[in-house]
């Protein structure tokens, strides 16, 4: 992460440069003709201002691709994150029996982060469609399994009620909570966590 500031930084320091160059030489350029037509100065406007009109045209074409390459990159953000909001609506509109039961674990377990098994179909297609995110900027994957620390998305947790999930409100009775316990996933059976307080 700090080589990626360090280098946005670095970026920045070359653009600005660059930006100074440009209106430099373009101030050069603008400069009244009578200015330049002075005996001393002259000499000075002949030699060096072609180079100045080129220095100008390389310094603009540099910032004008610069500007043109952040708006792309801006545009292209904005329709992904709305690609994701879209892909999460929908699926948490049509989640199955299993993608709830997955998403009842961190109700049931009361925890924010669980370590959760990509290879799961329903895991991966919440990971996929942005319901779950992994928990960590960097972790491991552990084991044959393909254990990861995952989370529900903070802008999916209000979507994410008790009917959505098909929990219960208020106190659980004792048939509920038999239902409840059969439909746990199996790997989440090893961590059994009481579901009646």
């Amino acid at each position: 992460m700090m080589q990626l500031i360090q280098r946005v930084r670095e970026q920045q320091g070359i653009t600005l440069t660059i930006a100074w160059i440009c209106l430099a030489s373009a101030t050069l350029l603008i400069v009244p003709a009578s200015l330049l037509q002075r005996p001393d100065t002259a000499a000075w406007s002949m030699t060096y201002m072609p180079y100045v009109w080129i220095l100008a045209l390389l310094t603009g074409s540099y910032l004008i691709t610069r500007l043109v390459t952040f708006i792309f990159s801006y545009c292209c953000g904005v329709l992904a994150k709305r690609q994701l909001l879209a892909s999460r609506n929908k699926m948490i509109r049509q989640l199955d029996f299993e993608e709830k039961a997955v998403l009842r674990e961190f109700i049931i377990q009361r925890k924010n982060v669980l370590s959760l098994p990509m290879n799961e179909p329903a895991v991966s297609n919440l990971l996929r469609s942005g319901v779950l995110v992994p928990a960590f900027e960097t972790q491991e994957i552990k084991g044959s399994s393909r254990i990861i620390k995952l989370s529900i998305a903070i802008d999916a947790r209000e979507q994410l009620t008790h009917k959505v999930l098909s929990l219960p409100v208020g106190k659980l009775t004792e048939q509920e909570a038999i239902i409840l316990k059969a439909a746990r996933p199996d790997y989440a059976r090893s961590n059994y966590i009481a579901l009646r307080d």
